[in-house]
């Protein structure tokens, strides 16, 4: 009885720290395959006018998706007429997409995918090849220099102008 307790505790806690992550931790799915690559045919470089639209909320994802799905984090439509392709990739920003265990690389190829013309039905769907680059811990992450965000948000401040 005491063993199932504990284990129950512990089942709990693993659980608590994979939903609400910390800064030192590293997210990375652990469910065994990860089947989100789309099929050969459809995962490659998109040739056509691209659009990336990033959102800071699910809510966002939600409305301008058109649907909502617990699981969703990015969409994308595409539309093809007279020889010419466009499509617009929808996704939340990578801090969420992190929080849920997935990155903007990974996400931006599965919708790509779409892009290509591969269905939402998601047939043929392959999964993530074991050991895959898509992850790396917090530390060993690209940051930007804060020398360089420093500067940016000067530009930005001044290009809103003065306040009134």
């Amino acid at each position: 009885m005491m063993r199932e307790l504990l284990f129950a505790i512990l089942i709990a806690l693993l659980t608590l720290i994979w939903v609400c992550g910390t800064s030192h931790a590293q997210i990375v799915p652990n469910r065994g395959p990860i089947m989100i690559l789309p099929p050969v045919e459809y995962d490659h470089q998109y040739e056509g006018d691209l659009t990336i639209k990033i959102v800071d909320t699910l809510n966002e994802l939600y409305a301008l998706c058109a649907q909502e799905n617990s699981f969703m984090l990015a969409c994308s439509y595409a539309s093809y007429h007279d020889g010419l392709r466009s499509c617009i990739i929808i996704m939340v920003r990578d801090e969420v997409m992190r929080q849920r265990g997935w990155t903007s690389g990974l996400l931006f190829r599965h919708e790509q995918g779409h892009c290509n013309g591969w269905p939402g039905t998601h047939v043929g769907q392959r999964a993530l090849p074991e050991n895959s680059g898509f992850w790396v811990t917090p530390a060993e992450r690209m940051k930007i220099p804060l020398d360089r965000l420093e500067k940016a948000a000067k530009a930005k401040d001044s290009a809103a102008g003065p306040t009134q």
